[in-house]
């Protein structure tokens, strides 16, 4: 490998060989995401390869350190505890695909359960501290890039409707501000625990997220990105919400009509996609009052919703998902599959949670600490904005956000130099 490559690797990469190259693949996919899902998951794949290689020729040993974590009490080293609620829902989905009036598409779905190789390939692959901040900081540069991108397309057209919002590189406002709500998260996490003058670099990253995060005008990411930064605060400076309060009053202050309007349009009855939301949620009451056992299945809400409505005034593409985590996986998946996700998401967040509470994240220095403090946020952030839009279903804020919660494990590792 070029000698001004090896430059920028951490030092447990500095030997060459397939770590790196597979390491490499791993961060590229997960720094991608921000750009192109398709080349994302492709380079996923390389990594997911290379790492099964890698272990059949070091006779499976890398196998087997994912699944005897010394980390982990006994009786959970053959498995490691997020598996179960994993498997349990995987099945239960495709159980509801195969019982729905359309079995081979909602099986398609099963396709996106690839995503989640990433809870067990970032904590094999990704070895230390400084192999995990160096994938938060090619995140951070790429997510620069889009902002950048973003706040462009607003000087371009600062007068597009909000059915043309801005969107980066992404092909839909939904996903680039769901994206930036994270990333968003990851650097307060990030800046709570450095110093702001050893990295200057920080505060203008800082002002190009949340400036065109501001102008997706997309509420539901606003308020998950405000509910995962005073989560980040209250678990390393609490003192700062009180500076951060004011800081979003000034905000509000000098925040241009259009916010206002969407603020204000979000809790009016009279509004036209307020009245929309509601009936979602009733919509999908109903559907679930129906079909409590497994939902109408995996990519059939869409159709079967509309035999729910209580009326015609809204079109059909706006039946397209019910805008709601909770109400969505129900509806798609019944009671059960909902329960079972419930169960997943709390597992996830325990894993941070456990190794948060460990001595060795105490270190303020500690970049264990910055990424369980991140996944703390960044669940929290996710759930939130999870009731106002299924953020859950979108392929690349799925993969950010399973990067950042797989990222406490990773970065514990500490059998190498890092």
């Amino acid at each position: 490998m070029p000698r001004g490559l090896s430059s920028y690797l951490p030092p447990s990469l500095a030997d060459d060989g397939p770590p790196r190259i597979i390491f490499l693949l791993l961060a590229l996919s997960i720094a991608m995401v921000l750009v192109s899902i398709a080349v994302s998951q492709l380079l996923l794949g390389a990594a997911l390869l290379g790492q099964f290689w890698l272990d059949r020729k070091q006779g499976w040993t890398g196998a087997r350190a994912l699944t005897a974590d010394p980390a982990l009490p006994e009786r959970h080293r053959r498995m490691p505890p997020i598996a179960w609620p994993l498997l349990l829902f995987f099945l239960w989905t495709l159980l509801a695909a195969l019982v729905s009036t359309d079995p081979l598409r909602g099986l398609i779905i099963g396709k996106k359960f690839f995503i989640f190789l990433l809870l067990f390939l970032v904590p094999l692959i990704v070895r230390g501290s400084g192999q995990t901040a160096w994938i938060y900081h090619a995140l951070f540069l790429v997510a620069g890039l889009s902002s950048a991108l973003g706040l462009g397309q607003f000087a371009a057209h600062p007068d597009r409707s909000f059915l043309n919002r801005i969107s980066g590189f992404m092909g839909q406002w939904m996903t680039y501000s769901g994206l930036q709500m994270l990333v968003l998260v990851m650097l307060c996490a990030y800046a709570s625990r450095f110093s702001w003058r050893r990295r200057w670099w920080i505060l203008p990253l800082s002002i190009l997220l949340a400036g065109s995060l501001f102008l997706t005008f997309t509420r539901n990411a606003w308020l998950g990105a405000v509910a995962g930064i005073v989560t980040v605060l209250l678990l390393t400076r609490p003192r700062a919400i009180g500076a951060f309060a004011l800081l979003l009053l000034v905000v509000l202050f000098f925040a241009p009509e259009s916010a206002y309007q969407r603020l204000s349009a979000g809790i009016d009855p009279r509004d036209a996609t307020t009245r929309g939301r509601i009936e979602l949620v009733n919509t999908s009451l109903r559907l679930i009052h129906d079909n409590p056992w497994f939902g109408v299945g995996p990519k059939s809400v869409n159709t079967e919703a509309l035999h729910y409505r209580s009326s015609q005034e809204f079109p059909d593409w706006m039946y397209q998902h019910m805008h709601n985590n909770f109400l969505q996986i129900a509806a798609e998946r019944g009671i059960p599959g909902l329960l079972l996700w419930i169960w997943f998401m709390i597992q996830l967040v325990l894993d941070p949670i456990r190794v948060l509470r460990q001595p060795a994240s105490g270190d303020p220095q500690s970049f264990v600490a910055v990424a369980s403090v991140a996944a703390v946020g960044s669940w929290l952030a996710l759930l939130v904005a999870g009731m106002f839009e299924y953020n859950f279903g979108d392929s690349e804020v799925l993969t950010l956000f399973l990067f950042i919660m797989s990222a406490p494990n990773a970065a514990r590792v500490t059998n190498e130099a890092t």
